[in-house]
């Protein structure tokens, strides 16, 4: 009986060595997913119509400088919520620099879509440009209306301090006289005294008559005011007093800068 025992328990021992679960096999290695990416430029910053865009930059696979090679289309829009206008296309190097041309025709975005040539692998960008004209306009300056002036001996109207541009300043001037005559002169100064240099350019001395002019000043200065000064003689006998309607104007062109 105790040998029949013993044997028992030992090939008990034998059946749960032999039932003991195998080494567990290692799984094998993750695949490593590749990271795509783009830089991309549309230049310059901003240009005329018709001004030559610049689309370049680089795409591919990250942390590589070969094997980049594919194929970029580029597209173009005016606003986010428009559909994308296919413009061109170009090829990516080994490298995954890439460069287009194109013309600008108004401001809006840029965006090129790069696709490798042997993976399944895209990549995406996009840059904005501003296209601007500039337009020549006159902005206002001065002016200064009297009516029913005397002018016995003299009027004068002297503006306010002012900057002004280097360029030319356009004058209209409308005189309505009586007779006797009268005459005047206009001009833009610095001098708090107002002396007129006769025949310096910043002035216009006027003949004795009547009716409209127009004129420039080119005072050579930016920072000064307007100045009239206007004369009536004497009437001869009981003839009625000079009445003059006197006004004038003062534009200077500049130019404007408008995006488009």
């Amino acid at each position: 009986m105790g040998s029949t025992r013993l044997l028992t328990i030992g090939t008990t021992l034998v059946v749960a060595l032999a039932g003991s679960a195998p080494a567990v096999a290692a799984p094998p290695p993750a695949k490593t997913e590749i990271q795509t990416g783009m830089e991309f430029t549309a230049g310059p910053d901003e240009t005329t119509p018709g001004g030559q865009v610049v689309l370049s930059g680089w795409a591919g696979i990250e942390g590589r400088t070969t094997g980049n090679a594919g194929r970029v289309e580029f597209f173009f829009r005016k606003k986010p919520t428009d559909p994308k206008v296919p413009i061109g296309t170009t090829e990516a190097g080994s490298s995954g620099k890439f460069r287009y041309t194109a013309k600008a025709t108004v401001s809006g975005e840029y965006s090129a879509h790069y696709k490798h040539r042997k993976l399944a692998i895209t990549a995406d960008g996009t840059d904005s440009l501003n296209v601007y004209v500039d337009r020549p306009v006159d902005r206002f300056l001065y002016s200064w209306t009297a009516e029913s002036l005397s002018c016995l001996p003299t009027c004068t109207a002297e503006g306010p301090e002012q900057f002004v541009s280097a360029t030319p300043i356009k004058v209209k001037l409308t005189r309505e006289c009586l007779r006797p005559k009268s005459g005047g002169r206009i001009g833009f100064t610095a001098d708090p005294e107002n002396a007129y240099p006769a025949g310096a350019p910043g002035w216009r001395d006027f003949p004795d008559g009547e009716g409209p002019t127009e004129f420039e000043l080119n005072p050579g200065i930016t920072h000064g005011h307007f100045y009239l000064e206007w004369t009536s003689g004497a009437p001869a006998g009981d003839a009625e007093l000079t009445a003059c309607n006197l006004s004038f104007s003062a534009t200077q062109q500049h130019v404007e800068r408008q995006y488009i």
